[in-house]
C-alpha cells in the first residue's frame, strides 16, 4: 500500500454555554480543512488542543505538514501591546498550544501552513505584530475585509510577488474571500510579503529561511475549493511539496 501523507490541522476550542454541558471546552476545526485535504490523496489528522508538551511532540512526530487553522483573535500581550476595544474573542490556551506546535514544527522541519488566524499567529511567533482591529487602526483600508456572502465567493483581489511559491499556483493576480478584522502589521524578518490587498494590507507571506516551508494566507481558500480549482490546487502544491520532500 502506498503511504499518504499526513497532514496535521490545528483545533480550535470553544466553550459549550447551550448544550447539555455549560462550561464544558470542545476542541474542533471545521471540515471544509478536513475535505481539502482528502481530496489531495493526503491523510488529514485533526490534532486535539493539549498544552502537554509531551504529547505535542508525539503529535508532530506523526505529520508530515501542519496547517495552523483560523479561529479566535491572538493575544496582543503576545506582541507587546494592551487590548484595544475593538479586539475580538481570544484564547491563550489556543495561543500557547499552537505556539508548541510552531516550536516542535520548525524543530522537525516539516512544512507549515497558515490560514487566516494562523497567518497571524506565525507572524506572531516569529516577532512581528498585528493590528488589532483593521477599520480603527488603518484607516488607509479602502475595501471590506469582512464579507457578507457566503465563504466560498471570492470579494477582493490581492496582487502576488513574481516568483513567489504562491505565484506558482495563481500567477499574479486572483480573488480571494474575506474574514478577518486583524493584519500584519509589523512582518516578522525571517518572513517575506508575497501578496497585498489594493490597500496595501499583507494578504501573503513566505519564509525567508532556506529549507523551510512556510505559506500563510489571509483568506480562507479551503471554503472555496468546490469552486475554485486554483483554491484546491493550492492545497495540491502543499502536499505535492510534502511527499517530493519526504520522498513517498
Amino acid at each position: 500500500m502506498k503511504k499518504r501523507a499526513i497532514i496535521g490541522i490545528s483545533s480550535s476550542l470553544i466553550i459549550d454555554h447551550d448544550g447539555l454541558f455549560p462550561g464544558y471546552e470542545r476542541a474542533y476545526v471545521n471540515k471544509d480543512y478536513i475535505d481539502a485535504i482528502i481530496a489531495c490523496g493526503a491523510t488529514p489528522l485533526v490534532i486535539p488542543l493539549t498544552l502537554d508538551k509531551e504529547a505535542i511532540k508525539h503529535q508532530v512526530s506523526l505529520l508530515d505538514g501542519l496547517i495552523l487553522s483560523g479561529g479566535q483573535d491572538v493575544d496582543p500581550h503576545r506582541y507587546g501591546q494592551e487590548p484595544l476595544p475593538k479586539l475580538g474573542i481570544i484564547s491563550d490556551k489556543r495561543d500557547e498550544y499552537e505556539f508548541l506546535l510552531l516550536e516542535e514544527a520548525k524543530a522537525k522541519n516539516i512544512a507549515i501552513m497558515g490560514i487566516c488566524r494562523g497567518l497571524q499567529l506565525i507572524n506572531v511567533f516569529e516577532g512581528g505584530t498585528l493590528y488589532q482591529d483593521i477599520q480603527s487602526q488603518y484607516p488607509e483600508s479602502t475595501i471590506l475585509h469582512v464579507q457578507k456572502t457566503m465563504p466560498s465567493t471570492a470579494t477582493h483581489t490581492i496582487e502576488i510577488a513574481e516568483g513567489s511559491e504562491l505565484s506558482k499556483i495563481f500567477g499574479t493576480k486572483t480573488a480571494i474571500n474575506s474574514y478577518h478584522h486583524q493584519a500584519v502589521k509589523e512582518l516578522a524578518p525571517n518572513f517575506k510579503a508575497v501578496a497585498w490587498s489594493s490597500d496595501g494590507l499583507i494578504e501573503a507571506f513566505e519564509s525567508n529561511e532556506e529549507g523551510q516551508y512556510i505559506l500563510a494566507l489571509q483568506g480562507h481558500p479551503e471554503t472555496m475549493v468546490n469552486d475554485d480549482e486554483g483554491m484546491q490546487e493550492l492545497f495540491n502544491h502543499f502536499v505535492q511539496y510534502v511527499k517530493e520532500k519526504r520522498l513517498f
